[in-house]
């Protein structure tokens, strides 16, 4: 009997250790939960702060240190503009870190916190934002884009500009809904999105009135009019008869075109007629002065005394011409009309260079000829000129070659001289080889110079005969 009593009691008093064992890790537990009622559980860290057994304020106030809110960015997908900023200050755009961190700590169950004690928590805030939405709006109106857009109307007109004729200004097309991008920048700024692309949704294209699909039908019967079949090729250019030409040949008033009694667009003789001198004033360069960029990078200007290479338009067969072409049904017949203007004076190439990439030139100062075919320097070479002291000068112009012979004799007054390689280019004027000289260059010609023509050694002379052709520029220039 005094054993089973002895176990009874051994067994009271193991379990009244046992209940005080609970007790006091339960009391232990529940007051460790309500320490961290208002703090955050053990090994808890928001960001790269650590957060353990802090209180949000704390919390709140570190982590408003190493914050740092950057400009909101728009970015424009038209390849016009540049992205736009805003300065996140000047809306006053922030975060709420109390409260975040208040609801990050809130979001705790603080009955786990034994848990938290085997592993690292990291916890993200949801932020509270806060903005001045009338000082965004102003921002955003102030932006150079959107005010682009609100300044130019939606619009269909026909207009006649001074430097392309008549075109359409249409405006109705690919335009920007400032709404759509004010009301997705304020949804995205809510959101913690600091960036918003502006992409194609967000463009529209406006529906026209029936004034203006009445512009559009006169416009596209204008086109077929003015858009003829006529070009004029004038060698390195082509000059086509289109709406941009054409809408400077018809009569016009107060930036509309003219009718006749049956409705039917009129030619302007006169602009036709100015037409034709304005071609022959950027074409013409027979008889004129002209500028030529030396291989020595200088640009100097070649006298039209002696010259008598150029290119020269009939003007008077020119302008009879395109007077007849342009009341002519053909013009407009569908098939192209390629017209070669008539020369008086037609140069080696045909172009506003009528010089081109292959032809020779002859720097008298320097004593030096280049000559290039195909836009390849070919030769270059020391040369003598004329005698300038006995008056034998050689002619500074423009010319070009007339003939090539080989083994020929050049008299004169009182020379005759014997050369391999004879290439005239002016009267009697030409490029040769002189065997009579060991030296060529330098001051040579103010002293023993040619009688005018250009001299060179032999073996220069027969790479120039053998490469060059008859019709060949020569420009001869001094500065």
């Amino acid at each position: 009997m005094q054993g089973d009593e002895k176990r009874k009691l051994n067994v009271k008093i193991l379990v009244s250790i046992l209940v005080v064992i609970f007790s006091l890790t339960s009391l232990v537990y529940l007051l460790t939960a309500l320490y961290f009622r208002k703090r955050f559980l053990p090994n808890t860290w928001i960001g790269d702060v650590y957060c353990t057994g802090r209180n949000a304020d704390s919390i709140a106030a570190d982590l408003r240190d190493k914050i740092i809110i950057p400009d909101i960015t728009v970015s424009w997908n038209d390849g016009e503009y540049e992205d736009s900023f805003i300065s996140s200050s000047e809306i006053g755009y922030t975060y709420d870190l109390q409260a975040s961190v208040y609801m990050a700590m809130n979001s705790q169950n603080t009955f786990t916190w034994p848990a938290a004690l085997f592993g690292k928590n990291v916890l993200h805030l949801t932020p509270v934002i806060t903005y001045d939405e009338a000082a965004l709006e102003e921002k955003v109106s102030s932006l150079d884009r959107i005010k682009d857009e609100k300044n130019t109307p939606v619009e269909y007109r026909i207009v006649f500009d001074p430097s392309e004729g008549y075109i359409e200004k249409d405006t109705h097309l690919h335009r920007l809904d400032t709404d759509k991008v004010l009301t997705d920048l304020k949804e995205s700024l809510s959101e913690g999105r600091l960036r918003l692309y502006v992409d194609d949704s967000y463009y529209m294209d406006h529906p026209y009135s029936s004034d203006e699909i009445s512009e559009q039908a006169f416009y596209k019967k204008m086109s077929d009019y003015l858009n003829t079949d006529l070009v004029y090729d004038m060698g390195a250019e082509k000059i086509p008869f289109d709406i941009s030409l054409m809408s400077f040949l018809i009569k016009s008033e107060n930036g509309r075109p003219v009718f006749d009694n049956n409705g039917d667009f009129i030619i302007d003789d006169d602009k036709v007629t100015e037409w034709v001198e304005d071609l022959c004033h950027d074409y013409n360069t027979y008889g004129l002065d002209r500028t030529f960029e030396a291989s020595n990078g200088k640009t100097v200007t070649v006298p039209c005394f002696y010259s008598d290479y150029g290119t020269q338009i009939n003007e008077k067969a020119e302008l009879a011409f395109l007077k007849n072409a342009l009341k002519s049904e053909e013009t407009w017949d569908g098939i192209a009309d390629i017209h070669i203007p008539e020369y008086e004076h037609e140069g080696f190439v045909r172009g506003l260079d009528d010089i081109g990439d292959t032809y020779v030139e002859v720097d008298l100062i320097d004593q030096y000829l280049y000559y290039y075919k195909n836009g390849e320097l070919l030769l270059e070479t020391d040369i003598v000129s004329g005698d300038i002291p006995k008056g034998w000068a050689t002619p500074r112009g423009t010319f070009a070659v007339y003939g090539k012979d080989v083994d020929q004799y050049l008299y004169g007054r009182d020379y005759i001289d014997f050369v391999s390689y004879w290439i005239p280019y002016f009267r009697g004027y030409g490029f040769h080889d002189s065997d009579w000289r060991d030296e060529w260059g330098g001051e040579i010609y103010t002293y023993d110079g040619s009688h005018g023509c250009i001299n060179m050694d032999k073996k220069s002379a027969e790479t120039l005969f053998n490469n060059i052709e008859i019709g060949t520029p020569v420009i001869i220039y001094d500065y």
